[in-house]
């Protein structure tokens, strides 16, 4: 088999046109403020919990509908 070239795309945007990088520090950079480790695991959490309760009443439902 042959080796096929990667693909590339040049789309332009203002990073590659024009010439210049910006670079943003501190905490708020990627809208985390206010956020702490594991924050992401207990909304998962709470998510999986939500969408078992759904399954539950849906599930209930097409019982109780047949």
């Amino acid at each position: 088999m042959k080796k096929q070239p990667k693909k590339t795309f040049n789309i332009p945007i203002q990073a590659n046109t024009s010439g210049e990088v910006h670079v943003r520090t501190g905490t708020n950079s990627l809208g985390t403020e206010g956020s702490y480790a594991g924050d992401s695991v207990d909304k998962h959490k709470e998510l999986e919990a939500a969408n078992a309760e759904l399954a539950e009443k849906e599930i209930s439902q097409t019982f109780n509908n047949s």
